[in-house]
């Protein structure tokens, strides 16, 4: 179970967790409302959201949070 507070690291890049939120979806099944921060250096990006069902692992989501951050980094970030 994730909770908040918890950092994982990809690539180097940290990903602290920030607040877990457990909801329903329309049929019925649970599912968590996750916000994280990213963490490179110095930087430290804005809360932002995503959303996954309760049993699942978090690391492939994760994973794809910093692939996509490391994407758009040199537009965000000038590096």
């Amino acid at each position: 179970m994730v909770r908040a507070g918890e950092t994982y690291t990809h690539k180097k890049i940290v990903v602290k967790i920030m607040e877990v939120i457990p909801y329903r979806s329309y049929t019925g099944r649970r599912h968590l409302m996750i916000a994280y921060k990213i963490i490179d250096g110095d930087f430290e990006s804005p809360v932002a959201h995503f959303w996954k069902p309760e049993g699942e692992d978090i690391r492939p989501y994760i994973e794809r949070v910093v692939e996509y951050y490391l994407e758009v980094r040199k537009s965000l970030l000038g590096r």
